[in-house]
């Protein structure tokens, strides 16, 4: 699993590549279970951690996946700091989704 950074936005984020790494994080992270199906080739989850920082989640076994799961997360982001992604002719959604995939390799 890594960490990634959300700056300058406030929360953290964490992906991993294992199906099984994810469904362990998290009941750790979030306090709940959430089981993936064999089919599921993502997932992205969001909320307050177990320490009360906003945290996300993502699970992505391949990178055409994580580029979805990690657009899911900016958008919530851009959402909870009351940003438009279209905004500037979407440049910060852009910036912000080419930073964390740089990041994530």
């Amino acid at each position: 699993m890594k960490e990634l950074s959300l700056r300058p936005y406030h929360g953290r984020l964490f992906i991993t590549r294992s199906r099984k790494e994810y469904e362990r994080q998290h009941q750790l992270l979030f306090k709940t279970p959430d089981v993936l199906s064999c089919a599921q080739a993502g997932r992205f989850n969001g909320g307050e951690g177990r320490d009360g920082m906003w945290t996300y989640l993502i699970f992505a076994d391949k990178p055409h996946t994580l580029a979805h799961e990690i657009s899911h997360c900016v958008l919530h982001v851009f959402e909870r700091c009351g940003i438009d992604p279209r905004e500037a002719k979407g440049e910060p959604f852009c910036y912000m989704l080419s930073q964390l995939l740089l990041e994530a390799k």
